[in-house]
This record gives structure tokens, sequence and C-alpha cells, in this order.
């Protein structure tokens, strides 16, 4: 999700696009691109000065800085210097704010499930604590130099003014989401969900009194930001997926979903595909994470296509499920849950029985695959190395398909294999396991390894910044499926020999693919086709 915000002064728009921030003018010209950073850009704010200032963090998600950018010449510095010593550090700041008159900061630590707000100085000296036995996020300085957060507590969340006093009474008991900004007069506008979870744009005085809606849409209007003249600009989000179809030697696109559903597989026969579906990426699903709208279901494959909903619902729960594979037998599903955990769930196929835990201890646990002969079910997750940095590991658990009965996980071991693994898929032969690892920003490869571990075999590398697109080997093991942007920048699905050599190109539409599946029969591939936009708008006042 892009972040973005207007100078104070309202003649600038800044928002990010993955590893860089773009700036241009509010009433139109030429935009300049600020970066690349190390990893992914998050957080973008502005000083009262005018300048712009942006959260960085290196890809290894361990070293993050703060840095400060001239619009007009693009040239950079960091915010505080790494060595001054200060507490809390530079990198332990988040969702930065400035007073009016840019005299003071403040932001929020988050360490162990605990968090604080802090109000220091704008050199980073002098900090001051707000200690809380809730979540605390997004302090912004009220006119009166207080500072307001967003407090969350047994899954709701509110405004608290001051930060630290518990909700404001005058809120009414309303819910706030993302950032709030205030006017020089004291007005408020902030985000609030309406019943269907939508976030919509609210103004009302912070002394209490009417409230009023300044826009609605289908998706969420949030994270606004108001000009010295009053202006409010503010975000909404504009996200479709679906499923669809090509041949497995390239060609045509064919939609198979028209509803938000991605990460296909297919049955071992070739007449189903499994998927996850559901009205995700509403603000206030993203902020429950795990609990969110994503479920596990079915459609045929054949003639009556594109479907408009599932044809079976295989799970539907109140937290996330993903990467559904049946057994070779067809009589067990495997499937990614929060449900209990972080972890992979065994299940009969009929749901004759309770699903039950296989794995253990997961973290970002990926989508479980099940080798050809049955023996097997891999799976991604991160886990802990030798100096504690969780690092992206590949499992496997020994099964039984017939039984559903399963072994203790084991954790591949790959020697000294220095990359993140992301996910993985079987070969025909069940011997081998092959996955894409993350090598470093916006940097990729293709690596196969024996399912009794060892140093992988490197197939292929090339440039993406879509980390988890996942990998797909077909029926008779020859090809790879990956995801790479084209000529034009669009993520197409593209095959590479399992022997190594070059990329093919199989689809050429201009849309964005992610996530390849192949038809166990050899005749299509699978995948996801998304669209995702960020629409900034202006409200005069």
């Amino acid at each position: 999700d892009p972040a973005g915000g207007v100078s104070p002064d309202g003649k600038w728009l800044a928002y990010t696009q993955g590893r860089s921030v773009l700036v241009q003018p509010m009433e139109g010209g030429g935009t300049r691109v600020l970066g690349p950073a190390p990893s992914q850009v998050r957080y973008v704010t502005w000083q009262p000065t005018g300048e712009l200032v942006v959260h960085e963090r290196a890809f290894d998600l361990a070293h993050q800085t703060w840095k400060v950018y001239d619009v007009e010449t693009g040239e950079g510095r960091l915010l505080w210097p790494e060595d001054a010593g200060l507490t809390p550090g530079p990198g332990q700041l988040l969702e930065l704010s400035w007073s009016p008159d840019g005299a003071k900061v403040a932001g929020v630590t988050r360490s162990g499930g605990q968090s604080s707000a802090w109000v220091l100085n704008a050199d980073g000296t002098d900090a001051e604590e707000i200690a809380s036995g809730t979540r605390l996020s997004y302090p912004v300085f009220a006119p009166d130099g207080e500072v307001a957060c967003i407090s969350r507590s047994e899954g709701h969340q509110y405004l608290e003014l001051p930060c630290g006093s518990g909700p404001a009474p005058w809120m009414d008991g309303q819910e706030v989401y993302g950032h709030v900004a205030f006017d020089g007069q004291g007005r408020m506008v902030y985000a609030t969900p309406n019943q269907d979870g939508v976030l919509e744009l609210w103004s009302r005085d912070v002394a209490g009194g009417n409230q009023r809606r300044l826009a609605a849409f289908s998706r969420d209007a949030y994270e606004p930001g108001i000009t010295s003249s009053g202006q409010v600009v503010f975000k909404t989000q504009d996200y479709r997926i679906f499923l669809a179809t090509a041949p497995a030697d390239g060609g045509a696109t064919v939609p198979l979903t028209t509803f938000q559903s991605e990460t296909p597989s297919w049955r071992p026969d070739g007449q189903q595909v499994a998927f996850t579906f559901g009205g995700w990426r509403i603000a206030t699903d993203d902020i429950n994470y795990p609990d969110i709208s994503q479920h596990i279901g079915i459609v045929d494959v054949g003639d009556d296509g594109p479907y408009a909903e599932p044809s079976v619902v295989v799970r539907q729960s109140s937290s996330e499920d993903q990467g559904m594979a049946w057994s070779p037998n067809q009589q067990w599903i495997a499937y990614h849950s929060h449900l209990g955990g972080d972890d992979v769930f065994i299940v009969p196929a009929d749901a004759s029985t309770e699903p039950r835990m296989i794995s253990q201890d997961g973290y970002e646990t990926g989508w479980p695959r099940w080798s050809a002969d049955g023996s097997m079910i891999s799976f991604p997750s991160y886990a802990p190395n030798e100096d504690g940095v969780r690092k992206g590991a590949l499992f496997v658990i020994p099964v039984d398909q017939v039984t559903g009965e399963t072994g203790p996980q084991q954790k591949l071991d790959l020697g000294d294999f220095p990359h993140d693994v992301l996910q993985a898929d079987w070969t025909a032969d069940s011997q081998t396991l092959v996955f894409e690892a993350a090598e470093g920003a916006g940097k990729k490869g293709l690596y196969r390894v024996s399912r009794e571990g060892g140093l992988p075999t490197r197939i292929h590398g090339w440039d993406s910044d879509q980390v988890h697109s996942g990998v797909g080997v077909s029926h008779d093991s020859r090809w790879v499926a990956i995801i790479a942007p084209d000529t034009q920048g669009f993520f197409q699905v593209f095959r590479v020999p399992m022997a190594g050599g070059g990329a093919e190109q199989l689809t050429w539409d201009p849309t964005q693919k992610t996530q390849p599946a192949y038809d166990p029969q050899g005749g299509r591939v699978a995948f996801s086709v998304f669209s995702y936009k960020a629409h900034f708008w202006a409200l005069d006042r």
C-alpha cells in the first residue's frame, strides 16, 4: 500500500513506489524520483520547513534509517546521526510527525508486543515517553501543542487526545484508523469505518460538536493531510485480483474467476482449482491481521467459466487461510492458516474430522505443497539462525496419504546458503524441491535442492521487486514457471528450463500476474491477475 502525503504549503505530493519516492507538483508538472532505498519505503512525512522525510530500511530489515530530502535538489541526508547515542535510537522510532513550529517531533516504538509514544526535540534529544498498556500508533500534534495518537485495545482503536489519556470522550466512541490531521482552527479530519468496514473520511471540531462526512468510496478513503490553506488531501485504494489460465506453451490469458481470488493450486486430476478468496485489503482487515477475510474455495475447471463464486467453500474462518494443496490420492487437504498459529494444517478432503496442525513455531509460513508420491509436505517458513536472526528456510513433513498420519517437521539443511528461501514446488519424481530465493533488493534466484537437503543449485536469476510471487513445476519437470517483469514493466508468467537457461515469456497481455501453477495434465498454467492502484484526491476547503 503506497504511502503518501502533501507538503504543508500544498505545493508538493510525495508517494512511494516500491523502493523509490516520487514527488510531483500538486498543480501538475514533472515528477522527481528519489531513491532507490535499500528496501521498500513504508512511510513518508513532511517537516514544517517543507523538507521531505522518508523512512528507509535495509533489505535484511535489521537496519532502519530516517532520511531528509530537499525536494528541489533531490539531495538527501540522515535526519539524525546514527552514532549520536540517542534514546530511543533513530532506527527504533516509527511514524514521525512534527509540531507546527518544527521544534518538536513525535514517534512511536514497538518491541515485544509493547508500544510507547515519544515526544522529543527536533534534533532527537530529550525524549519523553508516553507509556500505555495499549498499542499506540500515528502520533500527531494538535494545534494547542498536545500530542494525539491512536490507541488499540481488545480489537478496537480510538483517538486519544492527549495521547495516553484514554479515548477522547467527545469522539462518542467512534473508531479511528490511520493518520489524523488537524487544521489551524482546531478541526480534525480522520478515517472511520462504516457498517461494511470500509473507511470513510470525516471531520469534526476538537472541542466536540457536529461531525461531517467529507468523502466515501467503495474502497477505503484514508490517510488525510491538511495544507496551510485548509485543503485536504487523502488517499483511496483500488484493488482487484482474480484467477486466469494460459496455455502451458504460452498464449492468451483466459479468466477463470471474476471475484477476489488468488493463489491457485490444481487438483491432481486437473478437474478443479483451489484458491484463497475474500474481500480483504480493507484497512480494518489489515489492522486486524491475521484475523482477516481470507478463505479457501474451489472451482470446477470446465466450459462454464469464468466463475462468479466458489463452487465449493472449503474453509471459512475468522483467520487467514491460504495455499491449499491436495494429496495425490485426493483424500487429504493441506493448507496454511493462522488459526492457532502461523502453521500448516491437514484435514480430510470430505471434512469428516477437524483440521489438525502438523507444523510448529511457524513465522510467515508459506503455502504447503504435496510431493507426487504422497510421502512429504513441503513449506517455507522463517526460523532463527545461529545468530538469532530470522531467515527464510525450507521444511518438510513426512506424511502417510492413506491414513493422514504425519511425522515431525524437518528443517532442510541447506549448508551455507545465504539467502531467504521463499515458495517451493516439487519435481515429478518427488526427489527434488525447486524454490525461489530473495537474493537482495530487487534480486531473485531460482534454485533446486534434494529432499534430503544440501547446498542448492542455482538455475536462474532475474530482477523483480515482487518478492512472494511463487513458482510452479511442470508435470514433466522440464520447466519451472516464474513471475518476472516484461519490457513494459508488467509482471508476466515466464518459464525456465529445469536444466537452466534463459526464460521464455508465456503471457503477454498488459496486466500484472503472480503465483503460477502448472496444470498436472500439462495443458495449462494458472495464475493470479491483480491490479492495485492508490489514488490521491484533493478537497478544497
